[in-house]
């Protein structure tokens, strides 16, 4: 199933009082969820991120394919797709739930929009910023529609995480007990796209430092990525899906897929208890 999610957060006096909206649709228009969340006291940029945490929970229990996020936050965005640094010690702990929870989604993309095209989760937002309480206004799975009645509470308890796979055994002369990641370059730079010339490799492993040669450009681009697979829990390393990266450099193009590589963090079948 391929699911669109609208989300928007907001704090009224920044910080203040603060808001997260999030709609989730499937890609024919069917509502999944609509929510707005109370965060109590947060930033609007803070509540921007735990809008889409709090949409990310949500779509576990779906477990969709693709996943398509629409954000008015410029920031959100661009700090998603690396073009901007979580400078930020607050956002950067967001910053990293929203990459581990990205991380359990086959495919995802985050788009941003403007404001006008966001108006149903700034509703919702502004909703439980008036009420202080969560309202789950339709839900698809507990069957709650509260669009013309009283607001249901949201709850922690309802948002399960899927049990990972259990990761295979390390590979034959592969090194066990330091996780490693395989970077594949499904579409190189287009012609003097790239600052540093074309890239040696069609493929590398990364596990503490990342090989010479590669622009800053498309290193600044993986970086969050990389860094979230390679910080996941053991247990749910193998799990983790290929995921497509792009170089936000104008003129580059370059794509690159990322993948761990199986039994590289020392979890194999044999030790599971």
């Amino acid at each position: 199933m391929d699911l669109i999610i609208h989300v928007d957060g907001g704090a009224r006096g920044n910080p203040g009082p603060a808001g997260a909206g999030v709609v989730i649709r499937d890609q024919d228009g069917n509502r999944i969820h609509e929510a707005g969340y109370f965060l109590g006291r947060q930033t609007n940029n803070a509540a921007e991120y735990e809008a889409l945490i709090r949409a990310l929970r949500r779509v576990q229990l779906v477990q969709a394919q693709r996943v398509t996020v629409h954000s008015d936050s410029e920031l959100l965005v661009r700090q998603l797709t690396g073009e901007y640094q979580v400078k930020s010690p607050r956002l950067a702990l967001l910053f990293r739930q929203t990459q581990l929870l990205l991380l359990k989604v086959p495919r995802w993309t985050v788009r941003h929009i403007p404001r006008e095209a966001n108006v149903r989760a700034d509703e919702l937002a502004n909703l439980a910023m008036d009420r202080r309480q969560d309202v789950v206004v339709f839900d698809v799975e507990s069957g709650a529609d509260t669009s013309a009645g009283c607001p249901t509470p949201a709850t922690e308890a309802a948002i399960e995480t899927a049990a990972p796979e259990q990761p295979p055994a390390a590979p034959p002369g592969l090194p066990r007990g330091r996780p490693a990641v395989r970077v594949t370059v499904a579409e190189p730079p287009g012609p003097a796209g790239c600052p540093a010339g074309e890239f040696a490799e069609t493929a590398f492993t990364v596990e503490a430092r990342l090989p010479a040669g590669l622009c800053i450009h498309a290193a600044h681009a993986i970086l969050p990525t990389l860094l979230a697979i390679l910080n996941t829990e053991p247990r749910e390393f193998a799990a983790i899906p290929t995921l497509t990266v792009r170089c936000p450099r104008a003129g580059c193009g370059a794509v690159f897929q990322l993948s761990p590589m199986r039994g590289s963090n020392g979890v194999g079948r044999a030790e599971q208890p």
